[in-house]
């Protein structure tokens, strides 16, 4: 939606700068704009924060009518909602504040991780993204998991420090004298977080007061990123969330092995390795088997031709090894089920170029795929007849 300039003169009063606690608020409805199934709210005043700085817009409700985002263009902010509300109504506002909150502790932690990065390597945060499950950061420079996680140390003894996280709008002249991060040029009144000694920064969200309130900080996962990294956070309630649910999980393995949280690690890594060892062992008498079906196909012309079921990329081929030592051509069609149509197929010589065989079978059974020379492999559809018909003609092409 386009908002004029000419009505860019009024802006929302913005009353989560004022408390960013405020649950409940009263306002009057200036507009309500229809924007195809949903419309535009406009209040003269609201608690409602719009997306922004990487955070998405609050949800809640006016006058039981729910809002389900919230946006801001050009200072005016738009409450999005499925029913309208006459022009001139007093509401009474009322945001999700489990929601909110769950955003405040990850915005504030967001301002420790970045700052404290800043501080010790020098990267700067070039892209955040706080979503409705996980948080986001992304780096100019590289970080491994192991640096991350003495920083998230550090982060969390600033959280048990209980430390006060300060708002102010400082004057242009005072902006001249003072270092903050800031991700874009910023016109007008600035608004600053400071969290004494780890961090200062321009940004328009909503945070918690102090740190002790974040709870603790947790690094789940960093990644390469263009020519740095990106990170996942999770805070408060959501970090705990997470505690919860692996604890739970670690619980049911530690139940089902009948062993001790400590032992997890070792105890499940021998059984990934004997059960390594038991494939191997399977697969080599799978082989064996297949290897000595092989040896029974009877050849046909010089071909040798065997279906297969359900066999895997490594399987056919070994079996297609074995028939071209015997013969001129070997062929293994291998279908995942009894009666159907689609197969894979193999198809190798020793003594002719077989790629031809690939494009007939493309023109004639639909198939797909190509290779070297020597073999080529992919998918058809039709019967072992077919297949055997197709390259039967070809055969007597070489022979002529």
């Amino acid at each position: 939606m386009k908002i004029k300039k000419e009505e860019t003169e009024f802006q929302t009063i913005q009353l989560y700068n004022e408390n960013a606690y405020q649950v409940e608020f009263q306002a009057t409805v200036l507009d309500c704009i229809e924007q195809k199934e949903e419309y535009h709210i406009i209040l003269d005043r609201t608690a409602f924060f719009p997306e922004g700085g990487g955070q998405y817009g609050d949800r809640g409700q006016l006058n039981e009518v729910e809002v389900f985002d919230t946006q801001i263009i050009n200072g005016i902010i738009l409450h999005y909602t499925k029913h309208p509300i006459e022009v001139g109504t007093t509401v009474q506002g009322v945001i999700d504040w489990k929601r909110r909150y769950s955003m405040m502790q990850n915005h504030s932690s967001e301002h420790m991780v970045s700052g404290l990065i800043h501080k010790k390597y020098g990267y700067d945060n070039v892209g955040f993204h706080l979503g409705e499950e996980e948080m986001t950061l992304d780096f100019n420079g590289m970080l491994t998991m192991e640096q991350l996680l003495l920083l998230e140390r550090e982060v969390n003894e600033v959280i048990w420090r209980n430390m006060p996280v300060e708002i102010t709008f400082p004057t242009k002249e005072e902006l001249e004298t003072m270092s903050y991060r800031s991700k874009k040029e910023i016109e007008g009144s600035i608004r600053i977080v400071t969290i004494e000694g780890i961090d200062v920064c321009a940004c328009c969200a909503p945070h918690v007061r102090r740190t002790g309130e974040i709870g603790c900080v947790k690094i789940i996962s960093v990644q390469k990123n263009k020519s740095g990294v990106r990170v996942t956070v999770l805070a408060g309630d959501r970090a705990l969330s997470d505690y919860e649910k692996k604890h739970e999980g670690m619980m049911q393995i530690c139940k089902l092995l009948s062993i001790k949280p400590e032992q997890a690690f070792s105890v499940i890594k021998h059984l990934q390795e004997e059960k390594q060892r038991v494939e191997y062992e399977l697969l080599e008498y799978k082989l064996s088997t297949l290897k000595q079906q092989a040896e029974q196909v009877i050849p046909h012309n010089g071909i040798l031709c065997m279906e297969t079921k359900a066999l895997s990329g490594k399987e056919i081929r070994e079996v297609c090894n074995c028939l071209m030592e015997r013969g001129t051509l070997g062929i293994v069609l291998n279908r995942q089920e009894e009666g159907q149509m689609e197969f894979q197929y193999i198809i190798g010589s020793k003594q002719r170029d077989v790629r031809e065989i690939a494009s007939l079978l493309k023109e004639k059974l639909n198939g797909r795929g190509g290779g070297k020379p020597q073999m080529i492999q992919g998918t058809a559809v039709g019967t072992k007849e077919e297949v055997l018909a197709l390259i039967s003609r070809i055969k007597e092409c070489w022979n002529e």
